[in-house]
C-alpha cells in the first residue's frame, strides 16, 4: 500500500475520533496478561516469552515492561488527538520517540482507510452465515496468563459479532512498519524510564524484543491493522494461536463467515 499520507483533513478528523473512541475497548481486553503474569510467574519458566530474563529480577521486568506498554498506548492516544506526547523535552531520544509516534498513528489511519467500506470479509461479516467455533487449545510452554488473556479476548470479540474470516491475504493488508515502529518506541520509552540504571534498561529491553506486538483480535480474524489492536505477547503463545491453531481452523471457510471462540484447556475438556 502506499506509505503517503492522505491530506483529507476531515478524514483524518474521524478517524482520529475513531481510534481514540476505540483505544478504551480494546485496552479492556488486551491489558490483563502482564499483571497476570505477574501472580503466576513461577509457571511461566521454560518456554515463556520472559525465560530468558533473569528469574532474579524478573517481577521488576515485568513491571517495566507494563509500565512502558501503558505510557505508548497513552502517548498514541495523545498524538491522535494532536497533542505533543513527549511535551517540551527535545532531547535526542525524546525526538526518536516521537517520530515513531507519529508513524504508528499515521499509518494506522491509512489502515484504516484501507479497511473503511471494505464490504463483507473486510470490515464486517456476513451475518446470513451460522458462526463456526473456533477452538483454542493451551499448550505446555504456554505463559497461561499470556494464553488467558489472548484467547479471552477473542472469546469476547466473538460474542461480541466482530469476529469473521477476513477475504483476502491479511499480509497484503498489513503495514510491518506499524508493529515495527510500536515495538520500537516501546523499548526506547524502557530505556528512557531507567536511564538511571542502564544495565536494567537494557535487561528489560531485550526481554521486551523477545516478546511481539500482538494483534489483539487477529487481521485473519477481522481485526484492524492500528495501534490500538496490539498488545506485547510472547511469542510461542502468538504464532501458535495465530498460524497453529485459527488459521488452520478457519483456512477453508467462506470469507466474512463468523466466528466463535472455545477455550480448551486440557486434553479431556
Amino acid at each position: 500500500m502506499s506509505d503517503t499520507v492522505r491530506s483529507d483533513k476531515d478524514l483524518h478528523d474521524r478517524l482520529a475520533d475513531r481510534i481514540t473512541s476505540q483505544a478504551d475497548e480494546h485496552e479492556s481486553g488486551a491489558r490483563p496478561h502482564l499483571r497476570r503474569s505477574r501472580a503466576g510467574l513461577n509457571r511461566t519458566r521454560g518456554k515463556g516469552a520472559l525465560a530468558a530474563a533473569v528469574e532474579t529480577g524478573a517481577e521488576k521486568i515485568l513491571r517495566a515492561i507494563e509500565e512502558a506498554e501503558d505510557q505508548l498506548h497513552k502517548h498514541l492516544q495523545d498524538v491522535s488527538k494532536g497533542v505533543r506526547a513527549m511535551g517540551d523535552n527535545h532531547a535526542r531520544n525524546d525526538k526518536n520517540i516521537e517520530t515513531m509516534l507519529q508513524s504508528i498513528v499515521k499509518r494506522s489511519r491509512d489502515q484504516d482507510a484501507v479497511r473503511d467500506g471494505g464490504g463483507i470479509g473486510k470490515d464486517r461479516p456476513d451475518t446470513t452465515k451460522d458462526p463456526h467455533t473456533v477452538t483454542l487449545e493451551w499448550k505446555p510452554g504456554m505463559p497461561k496468563q499470556a494464553f488467558e488473556r489472548k484467547a479471552r479476548a477473542l472469546q469476547r470479540l466473538g460474542e461480541e459479532g466482530k469476529l469473521f474470516k477476513f477475504k483476502g491475504r491479511t499480509s497484503d493488508y498489513r503495514d510491518s512498519k506499524i508493529t515495527a515502529d510500536y515495538k520500537g518506541a516501546l523499548t526506547a520509552l524502557i530505556h528512557r524510564n531507567h536511564k538511571d540504571d542502564p544495565d536494567f534498561a537494557t535487561e528489560a529491553a531485550a526481554a521486551a524484543r523477545k516478546m511481539e506486538p500482538d494483534h489483539t483480535n487477529e487481521l485473519q480474524t477481522g481485526g484492524p491493522d492500528a495501534w490500538r489492536n496490539l498488545r506485547m505477547l510472547d511469542r510461542f503463545t502468538n504464532q501458535d494461536i495465530g498460524n497453529a491453531q485459527i488459521r488452520q481452523q478457519i483456512k477453508d471457510l467462506p470469507d466474512g463467515n463468523p466466528i466463535n471462540i472455545d477455550i480448551k484447556w486440557w486434553p479431556d475438556d
